[in-house]
């Protein structure tokens, strides 16, 4: 294997009427050494202060993974004073499932070069897996080009005016993480590959362009599965510019909308490579989801169906009209078509009210059941908010539908918080050895401008 630079790379931190929904609420925790709930419905929560606010109006965030097979951790640690935009990363692993840890080190990419001119490049790392059938930790890469200040580009690509270009990659490893093969990019259109020497080239910042998810599968048949966001060239109608006429086009510039599409790799051992397919796209009209289908989540039920689950948005529409929800697709045929997107219901055929914000969902190794995590609103929800309570439920693989009966509170908002704190950026990994789940959540506002990161032992119920 070609080998690079064993640092990591940097890290950074996407209609119908609801009815009522009765969940039991999460019991505020203060910052002490941690509380533990009483056992839920499926199961007890710990929560305890795992790195604190370094500053006022700053947060940190961690992002944590296991690198290779057996018990190696790494975490990323870093700081947001921005919106979307990381500072001060560092890293640190530990080979005895984080009990001890090495020294932090500061992060590289191999190069002190990340503007060239106005444009400024940022890359992250978006999901760690370690695949059984290749033998090799996976990293899913995300690079993103900034045309001008990073701050201004975000904003001005919210309101349609795109200036900046998100594009994935990936990357090897074969000995945990210590080394890496060169990053790859991942492809479903033809476009010239990214010109060092050019970082604003237009045919590579329109071509390929991809918005990661944050998890990667290895499927029963041996296959790799990547979900990812993608541009989609969309036509209004004339319902969508009746309901849509003061609605921007929104991350993506006008004529397009983001959508899904789900990569997959074949292990090729001669190539020492994965050889790699990409599904059609998957999206929905602006006036279901003004902000289209983003951050992906993918998992496999037992009979061997694939379930996306997406985010989605109500921004700038009426919420009594057009409910926040969340959206999946069932793919019957390993992936090679997918149903079109349907919002997620709890096992009744009730629908409930989520935030933009994305879920994650994974198989338990000690109960064998498939999980959802994420942010159910108990009052209607505008855009990205509120972002709380965040839930646990298990999944009715038989309906691709949330058991309502198993729907158990992590954390909620404290009557003393701010009305915009958001429990909704989070790591989700099991414990090897424990079996237990834990989650490592920046509780954003959890005091005016600022929060801790969290973590959070789940103890699941047999």
């Amino acid at each position: 294997m070609t080998r690079l630079d064993p640092r990591p790379i940097l890290v950074a931190a996407a209609c119908a009427l609801c009815t009522n929904i009765t969940v039991p609420a999460a019991e505020p925790a203060n910052e002490s050494a941690g509380r533990t709930a009483a056992p839920a419905a499926i199961c007890s929560v710990h929560r305890e202060v795992y790195v604190p606010s370094p500053a006022p109006k700053v947060s940190p965030d961690v992002g944590v993974s296991y690198v290779g097979g057996g018990l190696r951790r790494r975490e990323i640690h870093s700081a947001t004073d921005k919106d979307d935009v990381a500072e001060n990363m560092r890293v640190h692993y530990s080979d005895d499932n984080g009990r001890t840890w090495l020294p932090f080190s500061p992060l590289s990419v191999g190069s002190d070069t990340l503007t060239q001119k106005d444009i400024g490049q940022e890359i992250l790392s978006f999901a760690v897996h370690y695949d059984p059938t290749s033998k090799r930790t996976v990293e899913m890469l995300f690079q993103r080009l900034y045309l001008g200040d990073p701050q201004a580009a975000i904003y001005a690509t919210r309101r349609g005016d795109q200036k900046y270009f998100d594009h994935g990659q990936y990357r090897l490893s074969d000995d945990d993480g210590r080394t890496w093969t060169q990053a790859r990019q991942l492809i479903y259109e033809k476009g010239p590959p990214f010109n060092s020497e050019d970082w604003a080239d237009p045919a590579y910042l329109h071509a390929n362009q991809v918005y990661g998810g944050y998890g990667v599968l290895t499927l029963a048949d041996g296959r790799l599965a990547y979900p990812a966001v993608a541009p989609v060239a969309y036509e209004e109608d004339e319902e969508d510019r009746r309901v849509c006429k003061r609605v921007p086009w929104m991350d993506v510039g006008k004529g397009f909308v983001p959508g899904v599409l789900c990569f997959f790799g074949t292990w090729n051992e001669s190539r020492g490579d994965y050889e790699w397919t990409a599904s059609k796209p998957i999206s929905v009209p602006r006036r279901v989801s003004t902000r289209g289908l983003e951050e992906p989540a993918l998992a496999q039920f037992t009979d061997g169906t694939l379930m996306l689950e997406m985010r989605g948005s109500n921004a700038h529409l009426n919420p009594k009209t057009c409910p926040g929800r969340k959206w999946v697709s069932l793919s019957k045929d390993g992936g090679r078509t997918w149903s079109p997107a349907t919002d997620l219901r709890f096992d009744d055929g009730e629908p409930f009210q989520a935030p933009s914000s994305f879920a994650r969902m994974l198989r338990s190794s000690k109960t064998g059941k498939l999980y959802w995590v994420g942010n159910i609103s108990k009052e209607p929800v505008k855009g990205n908010s509120p972002r709380y309570p965040l839930y646990i439920a298990e999944i009715d693989e038989q309906k691709a539908a949330l058991k309502r009966g198993t729907l158990t509170a992590i954390d909620d908002r404290a009557p003393t918080e701010p009305a915009d704190v958001q429990l909704s950026n989070f790591s989700l990994l099991e414990n090897r050895e424990t079996k237990d789940l834990e989650i490592y959540l920046t509780r954003i506002g959890e005091r005016p401008g600022t929060g801790n990161v969290y973590k959070y032992t789940l103890k699941l119920l047999d």
